[in-house]
């Protein structure tokens, strides 16, 4: 599964929030912290695909939420991320 993150999404956690979820049926997702707990339980293969990261202006949430997923792809095999 391939999940596109722009900038747009990235810049307030309840626009990501609320993608990830229409992306990720089988889970309802509310914050980072439960992000994190389903990329760890789950089988499927995901990849995050980062774009314009360095266009949001204010990476307050950004960067925590690349930290999430980079912390997932070391620990999982099955996600995968990459910046464009």
């Amino acid at each position: 599964m391939l999940v596109l993150i722009d900038d747009i999404k990235m810049r307030e956690e309840g626009v990501m929030i609320g993608y990830l979820n229409t992306t990720f049926a089988d889970c309802e997702i509310n914050d980072l912290d439960e992000l994190y707990e389903y990329l760890l339980k789950t089988d499927k293969e995901i990849e995050f695909l980062v774009s314009d990261y360095d266009e949001i202006e204010d990476k307050t949430f950004a960067a925590k939420a690349l930290k999430i997923l980079t912390f997932a792809r070391d620990a999982r095999e099955n996600i995968k991320l990459s910046m464009m």
